[in-house]
């Protein structure tokens, strides 16, 4: 009969599991890893791993998860930033955003055949948890760069929807045939920051 771990061990296991599987994921990305490594870099059988995970893809969004808490503590620390404009102050805010995705390859490794293996491996509720998790990220940062003098008018959904757009381009740079795709984001990311104060206004085709 398999040695039942204590509390403490636990802790250790779960937290080596995060670890390697950042290592890994990030390393060979979601679908060229295996359990049996992830396993075996933590230091405890495959059969074990089940009792703190039920899938790789479960570990993976737990990975992931502390990752973007990481990340998004990050830009929010920049939020109080001396700027000569509120749109110079978040076009920082979101140039520091842009800068870690890119230094986050487990962050990029959410390609669309990444998202589909998630979508049919995870149950709902755990993907909904982590859209919710999003939006709230968001709504924290658009209510903190209020209070800090930056006077975003622009809808949630409208923001969140041109960050993800600069941020899953920019993981396929080298398909656009452009020479310097930084150059380029830095000008979308000033015409988003622009939209979010007011400064540009776009017609609804309603």
């Amino acid at each position: 009969m398999p040695k039942a771990f204590t509390e403490h061990e636990k802790e250790i296991i779960h937290q080596r599991l995060l670890e390697e599987g950042f290592r890994l994921f990030s390393a060979y990305g979601l679908r060229k890893t295996n359990v049996e490594e992830i396993a075996s870099a933590a230091g405890i059988s495959k059969g074990a791993f089940y009792n703190f995970h039920e899938s790789k893809e479960a570990l993976f969004m737990d990975v992931v998860e502390e990752a973007e808490k990481r990340f998004r503590q990050e830009i929010l620390a920049d939020i109080d930033l001396p700027g000569e404009t509120p749109r110079a102050r978040l076009v920082t805010i979101f140039r520091k955003a842009f800068v870690l995705f890119k230094t986050f390859p487990l962050l990029q490794a959410f390609s669309r055949s990444e998202y589909d293996l998630l979508f049919r491996r995870l149950p709902e509720k755990k993907l909904q948890d982590h859209l919710g998790s999003d939006r709230r990220f968001f709504e924290e940062l658009i209510a903190r760069c209020r209070q800090s003098g930056i006077p975003i008018q622009a809808p949630i959904e409208q923001i969140s929807g041109l960050m993800y757009a600069v941020f899953f381009a920019s993981m396929h740079e080298n398909d656009f045939g452009v020479s310097d795709f930084s150059e380029s984001s830095d000008v979308l990311l000033e015409l988003i920051a622009a939209f979010c104060l007011g400064e540009i206004k776009i017609q609804s085709h309603n």
